[in-house]
């Protein structure tokens, strides 16, 4: 008998909630559906072919920074609508027989409607702390046959050599440079 009360209980339990699946009774509500937010401003990251080995992948070393870099273009940097902006992320460690230890990972950050390339760059970069111009007005270039082209909504990614002068130790960070750049020349397209 018990059993019997539970099997009709449970098919009419399965019973409203085939009815009610099927618009059997409608649910109404004050509240709009949730739709789940994007950030239609998401920046990707054009791997420049320079910073890639012979097969195209990422160059050993740079994946951790570069993943950072994304993340912090999407999340942190303040590069309006329109305009083209820096973010530098991080230090990284240069591998192998370079005149300097290591470099700043940076990458110019496109939020316009135009693409470009051949980016000639103009940059001070000064230590806070000691007052000292790393770089004093001095021009980086991205040419195109090494970093590609600055497509809308994509970043660029490169390096930005510290001179070995700086000692740079595991307690320093970016924010302990100030950085004024600009760019000075380029091949930019609508």
């Amino acid at each position: 008998m018990v059993k019997k009360r539970f099997i009709n209980i449970l098919l009419l339990i399965m019973i409203i909630t085939i009815l009610s699946g099927c618009g059997g009774a409608e649910q109404t509500s004050d509240k709009e559906p949730e739709i789940p937010k994007t950030n239609q401003n998401d920046i990707e990251l054009s791997i420049p072919p320079v910073l890639q080995n012979s097969e195209g992948e990422v160059l050993e070393g740079d994946e951790k920074a570069l993943k950072a870099l994304k993340k912090f273009i999407n999340e942190t940097d303040t590069t309006k609508q329109g305009e083209v902006g820096l973010s530098v992320v991080d230090f990284i460690e240069i591998a192998g027989d370079a005149p300097t230890k290591y470099a700043f990972m940076a990458a110019l950050v496109n939020r316009s409607d135009q693409e470009g390339s051949d980016i000639e760059m103009k940059f001070t970069i000064t230590n806070k702390a000691t007052k000292v111009k790393i770089y004093d007005g001095d021009t980086i270039t991205l040419p195109e046959e090494q970093f590609g082209f600055l497509k809308p909504n994509h970043a660029i990614p490169f390096k930005i050599t510290i001179p070995d002068t700086e000692n740079i130790t595991s307690k320093m960070t970016v924010q302990d440079y100030d950085f004024k750049w600009e760019i000075t020349n380029s091949k930019m397209k609508e």
